[in-house]
């Protein structure tokens, strides 16, 4: 047998079911085009499907903008079925703004993109266009973000709207600067939610004030009480309001200052090795759940920021694996080990991507890494508790070792080490100097 993939149809003198070729007849189900029977769709294959489709929408090879060029060989070398790449082609937003792009009538840019209604699919357009090196590399999110601000400030009043833009100008954003691209990452979806939840907060709180007549500057202590009292998310009104006092938009005006959240543990150590048994011999568990799962379990790791290492950050090469959460690399236990080479060997979750990803924990859109949450709701499905699981492993590393340590191997600031280690009672004293 030719070992080729085709249609069988056919039957050898000795009864095979077999190819037309294998069976000494002319193919009758080949592509008209390539002579393919691979991903068929009536006459064509996918691949020359595509290849029509690409033709439609960007022009012939060779006529059509260079960026727009890199997108055909990135979508035709996709390790995917094509015929899935020609739906996606035929996706509205897709066909319009590449037909934009190929005609000249968008710019091949981000601003192409901004007009199109923010959503998870358009998002997913924009980092498949960065993969594929149509447009330049930006933080995604936090574009997305941007932009979000600006579609609600312009239904709000002109004044109300330009507050909000102020608010997350020069309060909101330096903060998620600081946090995020300062350190050359987008941020985390839970961010990003939690920064859009937080500020439909404030354009409540404003658009209850622009529905009783009130501006900013009008707002007493009287009235912001009342609302306060009658709303359940106050944190961040309240976070305006103090923005609004300290750049004198408004009065002085007095709010509530949230203590810390207390974040001792309440899980034991037996029910932390159990955990650690359950991922360990879990064999019917996702391998990235289990490395994901272990690295928080064993190395007090955030899951948000494991899910977004890269592969650069583990070396398999040796007889152990190492892995490097903060400067200095860890050397697995071999059982860990072994689970992570697996997890390094899988077959990649991408549809478009042509390349081997970057991430450790790669996700399944163009670009991107998977997320915490979906790694959250298997461990807790699987009857872990990600949070006060990790402040147990903490607070044990933390007893038991030098803040120094601890904050050299796991990744942690030294003064978080040194807080982390009051509150858990440990016994270590300060570390040398000379270690730093």
């Amino acid at each position: 047998m030719c070992g080729n993939i085709r249609v069988l149809a056919f039957r050898t003198d000795e009864g095979v079911i077999t190819c037309a070729i294998c069976a000494g007849h002319p193919p009758r189900f080949a592509c008209r085009t390539c002579g393919s029977e691979e991903f068929l769709t009536g006459t064509h294959c996918g691949r020359c499907r595509l290849q029509a489709r690409l033709d439609e929408l960007i022009g012939p090879k060779g006529s059509a903008p260079i960026e727009l060029t890199r997108l055909r060989v990135y979508l035709a070398n996709a390790p995917m079925d094509p015929r899935s790449v020609v739906r996606w082609l035929r996706r509205p937003h897709v066909t319009e703004t590449l037909r934009g792009m190929a005609t000249g009538a968008l710019p091949v840019d981000h601003s192409s993109l901004d007009q199109l209604q923010q959503r998870p699919a358009t998002r997913y357009f924009r980092r498949l266009l960065i993969e594929a090196q149509v447009l330049p590399n930006i933080h995604v999110l936090q574009h997305e973000l941007t932009l979000h601000v600006a579609a609600v400030a312009a239904t709000l009043e002109r004044p109300t709207g330009n507050k909000l833009r102020r608010f997350y100008r020069w309060d909101v954003l330096p903060k998620l600067h600081r946090r995020y691209r300062d350190r050359d990452r987008d941020l985390s979806n839970e961010a990003f939610i939690g920064q859009r939840g937080k500020l439909a907060a404030v354009v409540r709180f404003l658009t209850w004030m622009d529905a009783r007549g009130l501006a900013v500057s009008d707002l007493d202590q009287r009235t912001l009480d009342h609302y306060i009292a009658r709303v359940k998310t106050r944190e961040p009104v309240e976070h305006f309001v103090r923005w609004a006092t300290k750049t004198r938009l408004t009065g002085d005006l007095a709010t509530n200052v949230r203590a810390a959240r207390n974040t001792m543990s309440n899980v034991t150590e037996e029910e932390l090795w159990r955990d650690i048994d359950l991922l360990l011999n879990g064999e019917d568990v996702e391998l990235e759940v289990r490395v994901a799962g272990l690295f928080m379990l064993l190395y007090a790791q955030i899951l948000g920021r494991a899910v977004s290492m890269t592969r650069d950050r583990v070396d398999a090469t040796g007889a152990q694996v190492t892995v490097r959460f903060g400067v200095t690399p860890v050397v697995l236990d071999d059982r860990v080990g072994d689970i992570v080479r697996r997890h390094l060997s899988a077959a990649p979750r991408r549809g478009y991507a042509a390349g081997e990803s970057s991430w450790l924990f790669e996700g399944l859109s163009p670009g991107a890494h998977m997320t915490a949450a979906y790694i959250r709701l298997r461990l807790t499905e699987l009857g872990i508790r990600p949070r006060v699981s990790r402040e147990t492993r903490m607070n044990l590393l933390s007893m038991r070792m030098p803040s120094a340590v601890v904050a050299d191997v796991i990744g942690i600031g030294n003064h978080t080490a040194d807080r982390r280690k009051s509150k858990a009672g440990g016994i270590w004293s300060n570390y040398p100097a000379v270690r730093r």
